[in-house]
């Protein structure tokens, strides 16, 4: 992976290199979950039906409070940084129609072959 300048290292970027300075082999598929905040259960359930069009498995949970709602959108996917900067385009045009925000993403480490 290219290191990036820190004028120019996206979020997604830095995310995934500590993904890989943590044992991931980024060649692999990875589970990532996206997680979206909204302001009331009905929004965020309302995401959901945009999020599964886009191939999103879906659970919504209550957050910190009766004010916040969130969604988990998981998908398997390739961490490429590219791809990963349009997914965050798409999440977070998604989030602002239902009055939400995009807060990010997680992922779990998928290690390297031990020889």
């Amino acid at each position: 992976m290219a290191e990036a300048t820190a004028a120019t290292a996206t979020a997604d970027g830095l995310a995934l290199a500590q993904l890989e300075k943590s044992g991931s082999d980024l060649e692999k598929l990875h589970q990532f979950d996206f997680v979206l905040r909204f302001p009331t259960q009905k929004a965020a359930e309302r995401s959901t039906l945009m999020l599964e069009g886009l191939a999103f498995s879906t659970r919504v949970q209550r957050g910190r409070s009766d004010t916040e709602w969130l969604v988990h959108a998981v998908k398997r996917l390739y961490p490429v940084e590219s791809d990963l900067i349009g997914l965050r385009e798409k999440l977070e045009d998604i989030a602002r129609q239902h009055r939400g925000a995009y807060t990010g993403w997680t992922a779990k480490v998928a290690e390297y072959r031990k020889n």
